[in-house]
Parts: C-alpha cells; structure tokens; sequence
C-alpha cells in the first residue's frame, strides 16, 4: 500500500504553486522531471531515474484545516506481470520518496510532515 506524504502550509495558494516548486526542486537535484500535468483534483509529475518511471501525485486534501493540508506520493509504474509475482524492485520509488521528504521538509513554515495513509 502506497503511503502519502501529508504537510500543513500556507506558502502555496494552489495545486499548481505545490507543482511549480516540486517540479523545480527535482530539476535542481537533476532528476528529468516533465512538466506537471493539471487533473482537475491534482497535479502530477512524471520523472524517470535509471530507466524507471514514476509519477508524483500532489494537490490539496479537502480536510478543513486553519493551515492548508497538502499531501504528495510518488507511485512507480509497475507492469501487471510483476504486480501479480511480486518481484518489482521498488528501490527507485523509496529513492523519490526520502527525497521529496527533504524537498517539503525546505519549505518556510512547513509544519505535521509525516507520512501516512
């Protein structure tokens, strides 16, 4: 089970400043990060380390909160094949993750980074 990474915040006033700074702080750590794409209730972007591609899911939760709750997850595209036996190496996603906790961790006045369900 895939687990969010959840922060509370008011450096961002939408999705799409989340998206903009993630995006740009991949770029610094030289990951080819593509451009975030808008889904209407998130944002998404797509990077590829060592030939394995990944996609980070990030937007805003609906929980009402006086700071803003934001949550982000990278997901690592796994064919069916290795979903079903369950030999995929998931080391590039446990990579991105441990790396955008130090990204969220950056922002000014972040507070509750923690991950979680």
């Amino acid at each position: 089970m895939n687990q969010n990474l959840y922060f509370k915040t008011n450096e961002f006033g939408s999705a799409k400043e989340l998206a903009s700074y993630v995006h740009s702080e991949l770029q610094k750590l030289n990951y080819a990060a593509k451009n975030p794409i808008d889904s209407d209730y998130m944002f998404s972007i797509e990077i590829e380390i060592d030939g394995v591609k990944l996609d980070i899911y990030l937007g805003k939760n609906d929980e009402e909160t006086d700071i803003p709750l934001w949550q982000i997850w990278p997901e690592q595209r796994i064919s069916l094949f290795k979903r079903i036996f369950g030999n995929a190496d998931k080391s590039a996603e446990t990579r991105v993750k441990s790396e955008l906790e130090t990204i969220i961790s950056k922002i000014k006045s972040v507070s509750d980074v923690e991950w979680g369900i």
